[in-house]
């Protein structure tokens, strides 16, 4: 290394030994300007390698596309026509409702897709059953009004049950005013109450096996129901078929209901609207769909088939509809439904229920209730609880 005469400072002695360590490879350097730290559109490099490592990364999006005003900030709010559609569509209205416990089993599922029950005086004794109250709220009506008009002042609902509906605090409990009932929510299963059957049946002991389903804030001293009431608790045997036969009832009860509220089928795009099998079988229902076409909300709606498939496939829960592009949920009222529940359906001057199958679409409140009393009875029969 030569010496110099004057002293160099380190910075310039480590560029020249760098010169002479690289030679030729390293390029010369250019004097910077101040102007030089923004590259003009008629300076920048043709070759895009040449650009350094801190212009060739991908830049965030909050500089390439930066926020003009506060306005996309905002969440987008629900249009009419969107809640309208939200509120006849009966899958969004189950699921959409508050997540519950089931009593039983302790699984967190939607409230519209629970049973609720309740305790109910048997008539005549001073014992109570524990029965699925939202199936036969219109028969307990009618027993409360009767006897009402009678002498006896005795209520059909247990004077324990009439307390507000779970969950509230005790002393909410105890001050709730009369007309309501403690209710609680078990999952929709024929096989978990054929189960429940034997063991629930038992009275054996101090108090049944049924007071065990009975939340804490129910009993005393936190809630109405005494340790007398709570021994006369009973459980019907025949559970299963007692459920069975009234959710089938009430699955009758809202399609004649829809029936009268939507009287014609020659409407195009109706509520009811006839399917055209020629085939009796899944890909018959599934041309019979594309037949039909498309119209408005029709991923909402739902087929009924009134007769069982002639070639003896086992009928699909849903079908490809190619005029959605979706899956429609079917529902084959022929197993659903006993005999005598579909000659009651099909034993009027309507002809709604004398074809083969029939696509319902809701329009308001009571086709949603009638299509989920449906989904509600096709759940019960077939769902095995874990």
């Amino acid at each position: 290394m030569e010496c110099t005469r004057r002293p160099l400072s380190y910075a310039r002695w480590r560029l020249r030994i760098f010169r002479q360590l690289l030679g030729p490879s390293l390029a010369p350097p250019s004097r910077r300007h101040l102007s030089s730290s923004l590259i003009h559109a008629d300076e920048a490099p043709s070759d895009a390698t040449s650009l350094p490592p801190s212009k060739r990364l991908p830049q965030s999006p909050l500089v390439t596309h930066p926020r003009s005003s506060h306005n996309k900030l905002r969440k987008k709010l629900p249009t009419s026509q969107d809640k309208s559609e939200l509120k006849n569509n009966p899958w969004a209205v189950a699921l959409a409702s508050p997540v519950r416990m089931c009593s039983v089993t302790g699984a967190r599922i939607p409230r519209d897709l629970l049973g609720e029950w309740g305790l109910v005086r048997k008539p005549d004794t001073e014992n109570s059953y524990l029965l699925p109250v939202d199936l036969i709220k219109d028969s307990l009506q009618a027993r409360q009004e009767v006897k009402s008009t009678d002498e006896e002042k005795t209520p059909y609902l247990d004077p324990a049950a009439m307390a507000a509906a779970a969950p509230l605090p005790a002393k909410a409990i105890r001050n709730e005013k009369p007309g309501h009932q403690l209710l609680l929510r078990m999952i929709n299963s024929l096989h978990l109450l054929e189960e429940l059957a034997k063991p629930l049946s038992k009275n054996a002991g101090k108090k049944p096996a049924i007071s065990r389903l009975l939340p804490f804030r129910w009993k005393h001293p936190l809630g109405p129901i005494t340790s007398r009431v709570e021994k006369l608790l009973l459980w019907r045997p025949d559970m299963a078929e007692y459920v069975l036969q009234q959710r089938r009832s009430d699955v009758v009860k809202k399609l004649e209901r829809t029936r009268r509220r939507y009287t014609r089928l020659d409407i195009p795009g109706g509520a009811w609207s006839v399917l055209d099998i020629q085939e009796s079988s899944n890909n018959g229902l599934v041309e019979a769909l594309e037949r039909l076409g498309s119209f408005d909300r029709m991923a909402s709606g739902a087929v009924l088939l009134l007769a069982p498939l002639s070639n003896g496939e086992s009928c699909p829960e849903a079908v490809f509809n190619p005029s959605t592009q979706s899956q429609v949920p079917v529902f084959d009222l022929s197993t659903l439904l006993s005999a005598s529940d579909l000659a009651k359906l099909r034993d009027t001057e309507a002809p709604h229920f004398h074809n083969v199958a029939l696509f319902l679409r809701p329009d308001d409140r009571i086709g949603v209730e009638a299509i989920l009393a449906l989904w509600k009875l096709q759940r019960f029969m077939t769902e095995t609880p874990s």
